[in-house]
């Protein structure tokens, strides 16, 4: 298996703007057809892509709402980033990268609100801590496969000293603690570089504007009904919604 990962939000127990910390992860098993198909996108949508990138300004206050340059730099296109979508583009994007099924599509949805102080004390510990219980309960569940598991992610949500964390935690906890058979292979990567942790942040950035507003539904029926999302595992409740083979 081949996981990419990234976050929308933050692991905030104090800060009633963040209720939600969302974390996406992809399994793509069509390298080379979601390569392409990430290349047409971005050339069919550029120009809106670049529109979208660009400093928003409050007509009320004339400061800048919303700062550009995210996803462009002098010019040229350097990444997707989610958050700089709005709600047309990531109906766009959902429509455009499921109408064939290159990946399947896993949330875990952490509610800050139940958390604890010292849980967030670590963030990256917590965020280490939730991938494994999620993983751990896909593959007990049979909705993720219990074989060889690369996972990469981007590096700049991640501490220097836990970057080597996370692979020795999955193994230790859920091959030598027999819970998985397949061994786990972490790795970190810059997204500029990454097609696929670009495509994560952008679905961990449309259901975090689904829990916001709730105005994403029609796309996350698609997305069952296409049968790309196989989960959303919820923390700390231990449940999984939707969770199906």
């Amino acid at each position: 298996m081949n996981i990419y990962i990234d976050e929308s939000g933050s692991i905030n127990n104090h800060n009633s703007l963040t209720p939600y910390f969302v974390i996406a992860l992809v399994n793509v098993y069509d390298n080379e057809k979601l390569s392409r198909a990430y290349k047409r996108f971005v050339s069919s949508n550029y120009d809106r892509l670049k529109e979208l990138d660009s400093d928003r300004i409050n007509p009320n206050t004339g400061r800048i709402a919303k700062q550009g340059g995210r996803m462009f730099s002098k010019g040229a296109f350097r990444e997707l980033k989610g958050v700089q979508f709005d709600r047309d583009m990531k109906e766009r994007f959902a429509e455009f990268f499921t109408k064939k099924k290159y990946f399947e599509l896993y949330y875990i949805k952490i509610d800050n609100k139940s958390l604890g102080d010292e849980f967030c004390d670590n963030k990256a510990l917590a965020f280490n801590y939730t991938i494994r219980l999620a993983l751990e309960h896909y593959i007990r569940e049979g909705v993720l496969s219990d074989e060889e598991c690369f996972i990469q992610l981007d590096e700049r949500n991640e501490k220097i000293e836990m970057k080597h964390f996370l692979q020795n935690y999955l193994n230790a906890e859920l091959v030598l603690g027999g819970r998985a058979k397949g061994k786990f292979y972490a790795s970190y990567h810059n997204s500029i570089g990454n097609k696929f942790i670009q495509i994560a942040d952008v679905f961990s950035n449309l259901y975090y504007s689904e829990l916001q507003t709730g105005g994403y539904v029609r796309i996350f029926n698609i997305l069952r009904s296409r049968n790309i999302l196989k989960g959303v595992f919820e923390f700390p409740h231990l449940t999984c919604l939707n969770c199906f083979r």
